[in-house]
Protein backbone atom coordinates (compact mmCIF):
# COMPACT_ATOMS: atom_id res chain seq x y z
CA UNK A 1 0.00 0.00 0.00
CA UNK A 2 2.88 2.46 0.71
CA UNK A 3 4.21 1.89 -2.91
CA UNK A 4 0.57 2.56 -4.36
CA UNK A 5 0.76 5.48 -2.30
CA UNK A 6 4.00 6.46 -3.36
CA UNK A 7 2.71 6.08 -7.02
CA UNK A 8 -0.86 7.77 -6.88
CA UNK A 9 0.93 10.76 -5.06
CA UNK A 10 2.96 11.39 -8.65
CA UNK A 11 0.11 10.62 -10.65
CA UNK A 12 -2.49 13.11 -8.36
CA UNK A 13 -0.33 15.78 -7.86
CA UNK A 14 1.11 15.80 -12.26
CA UNK A 15 4.11 16.97 -13.43
CA UNK A 16 2.77 20.49 -13.57
CA UNK A 17 2.01 20.70 -10.18
CA UNK A 18 5.57 19.26 -9.06
CA UNK A 19 7.62 21.75 -11.43
CA UNK A 20 5.66 24.26 -10.47
CA UNK A 21 6.51 23.27 -6.35
CA UNK A 22 10.00 23.37 -7.41
CA UNK A 23 10.05 26.27 -8.84
CA UNK A 24 8.83 28.13 -5.84
CA UNK A 25 11.01 26.63 -3.26
CA UNK A 26 14.41 26.40 -3.42
CA UNK A 27 15.08 25.21 0.27
CA UNK A 28 16.49 28.95 1.85
CA UNK A 29 12.90 30.74 1.03
CA UNK A 30 9.77 30.62 3.08
CA UNK A 31 8.53 27.34 1.53
CA UNK A 32 5.49 26.88 -0.70
CA UNK A 33 2.67 28.67 -0.82
CA UNK A 34 -0.33 28.48 1.16
CA UNK A 35 -2.70 27.01 -2.01
CA UNK A 36 0.30 23.91 -2.82
CA UNK A 37 -0.03 23.75 1.04
CA UNK A 38 -3.46 23.31 0.46
CA UNK A 39 -2.95 20.72 -2.47
CA UNK A 40 -0.43 18.67 0.00
CA UNK A 41 -3.08 18.19 2.64
CA UNK A 42 -6.22 17.31 0.15
CA UNK A 43 -3.61 14.73 -0.79
CA UNK A 44 -2.54 13.61 2.44
CA UNK A 45 -6.25 13.69 3.53
CA UNK A 46 -6.68 11.24 0.07
CA UNK A 47 -3.75 9.19 0.99
CA UNK A 48 -4.81 8.72 4.04
CA UNK A 49 -8.20 7.13 3.95
CA UNK A 50 -7.38 5.20 1.25
CA UNK A 51 -4.80 3.52 2.79
CA UNK A 52 -6.93 3.14 6.06
CA UNK A 53 -9.91 1.36 3.57
CA UNK A 54 -7.30 -0.13 1.68
CA UNK A 55 -8.41 1.18 -1.47
CA UNK A 56 -7.02 0.70 -5.35
CA UNK A 57 -5.99 2.79 -7.30
CA UNK A 58 -9.48 3.24 -9.14
CA UNK A 59 -11.13 3.76 -5.83
CA UNK A 60 -8.69 5.92 -4.28
CA UNK A 61 -9.49 8.10 -7.41
CA UNK A 62 -13.51 8.52 -6.43
CA UNK A 63 -12.30 8.60 -3.10
CA UNK A 64 -10.56 12.28 -4.08
CA UNK A 65 -13.68 13.10 -6.56
CA UNK A 66 -15.92 12.72 -3.18
CA UNK A 67 -13.50 14.64 -0.90
CA UNK A 68 -12.96 17.46 -3.26
CA UNK A 69 -16.92 18.38 -3.38
CA UNK A 70 -16.86 18.19 0.71
CA UNK A 71 -13.28 20.73 0.64
CA UNK A 72 -15.21 23.25 -2.11
CA UNK A 73 -17.52 23.67 1.44
CA UNK A 74 -14.83 23.15 4.03
CA UNK A 75 -12.63 25.92 2.31
CA UNK A 76 -14.70 28.58 3.30
CA UNK A 77 -15.80 28.07 6.65
CA UNK A 78 -11.49 27.44 7.29
CA UNK A 79 -11.03 30.98 6.20
CA UNK A 80 -13.57 32.26 8.38
CA UNK A 81 -12.80 30.55 11.25
CA UNK A 82 -9.04 31.69 11.09
CA UNK A 83 -9.66 35.17 10.57
CA UNK A 84 -11.76 34.93 13.90
CA UNK A 85 -8.87 33.00 14.94
CA UNK A 86 -6.73 36.13 14.26
CA UNK A 87 -8.86 38.53 16.40
CA UNK A 88 -8.57 36.26 19.19
CA UNK A 89 -4.84 36.27 18.72
CA UNK A 90 -4.53 39.98 18.55
CA UNK A 91 -6.73 40.49 21.94
CA UNK A 92 -4.92 37.85 23.37
CA UNK A 93 -1.81 39.54 22.94
CA UNK A 94 -3.02 42.83 24.51
CA UNK A 95 -4.17 44.36 21.31
CA UNK A 96 -6.45 46.39 22.62
CA UNK A 97 -8.41 47.28 19.00
CA UNK A 98 -9.36 43.78 19.01
CA UNK A 99 -11.10 43.92 22.86
CA UNK A 100 -14.59 44.50 21.39
CA UNK A 101 -14.30 42.20 18.72
CA UNK A 102 -13.94 39.56 21.28
CA UNK A 103 -17.12 38.14 21.81
CA UNK A 104 -18.33 38.19 18.73
CA UNK A 105 -15.10 36.16 17.42
CA UNK A 106 -15.75 33.50 20.15
CA UNK A 107 -19.32 32.94 18.98
CA UNK A 108 -18.19 32.95 15.16
CA UNK A 109 -15.74 30.30 16.16
CA UNK A 110 -17.88 28.12 18.01
CA UNK A 111 -20.43 28.16 15.31
CA UNK A 112 -17.82 27.58 12.66
CA UNK A 113 -16.50 24.47 14.09
CA UNK A 114 -19.68 23.25 14.72
CA UNK A 115 -20.44 23.45 10.94
CA UNK A 116 -16.96 21.81 10.31
CA UNK A 117 -17.77 19.11 12.60
CA UNK A 118 -21.56 18.58 10.76
CA UNK A 119 -19.09 18.00 7.53
CA UNK A 120 -17.16 15.71 8.89
CA UNK A 121 -20.03 13.27 10.35
CA UNK A 122 -21.77 13.81 6.84
CA UNK A 123 -18.38 12.79 5.17
CA UNK A 124 -18.07 9.95 7.49
CA UNK A 125 -21.46 8.77 6.55
CA UNK A 126 -21.16 9.04 3.46
CA UNK A 127 -18.11 6.93 3.27
CA UNK A 128 -18.92 4.36 5.55
CA UNK A 129 -21.69 3.15 3.56
CA UNK A 130 -21.65 -0.37 2.76
CA UNK A 131 -18.07 -0.80 4.54
CA UNK A 132 -17.75 -3.51 7.26
CA UNK A 133 -17.50 -2.55 11.09
CA UNK A 134 -13.53 -3.12 10.46
CA UNK A 135 -13.12 -1.26 7.97
CA UNK A 136 -15.98 1.67 9.56
CA UNK A 137 -13.62 2.15 12.87
CA UNK A 138 -10.41 2.18 10.64
CA UNK A 139 -12.03 5.28 8.69
CA UNK A 140 -12.83 6.36 12.09
CA UNK A 141 -9.46 6.46 13.46
CA UNK A 142 -8.16 7.58 9.80
CA UNK A 143 -10.67 10.76 10.19
CA UNK A 144 -10.22 11.38 13.73
CA UNK A 145 -5.93 11.03 13.06
CA UNK A 146 -6.38 13.88 10.52
CA UNK A 147 -6.13 17.01 11.97
CA UNK A 148 -2.77 16.20 14.02
CA UNK A 149 -1.30 14.63 10.71
CA UNK A 150 -2.59 18.32 9.50
CA UNK A 151 -1.12 20.42 12.21
CA UNK A 152 2.27 18.24 11.98
CA UNK A 153 2.60 19.03 8.24
CA UNK A 154 1.75 23.11 8.95
CA UNK A 155 4.72 22.96 11.75
CA UNK A 156 7.37 21.66 9.46
CA UNK A 157 5.98 24.06 6.58
CA UNK A 158 8.54 26.42 7.77
CA UNK A 159 11.24 23.55 8.47
CA UNK A 160 11.50 21.99 5.35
Amino acid sequence: MKWMGAMLATVLLGSSALAQDAGSYSGTGPGPSGEQWQKRARLMRTLAIADALELDDTATLKLRDRLARFEETRGPIQTQLLEQTVVLRRAAKGDTTAFAQVDGAIQKVLALRGQLEQLDRQLFAELSVGLTPQKKARLALAMARLPQQMREMAQDKGHR
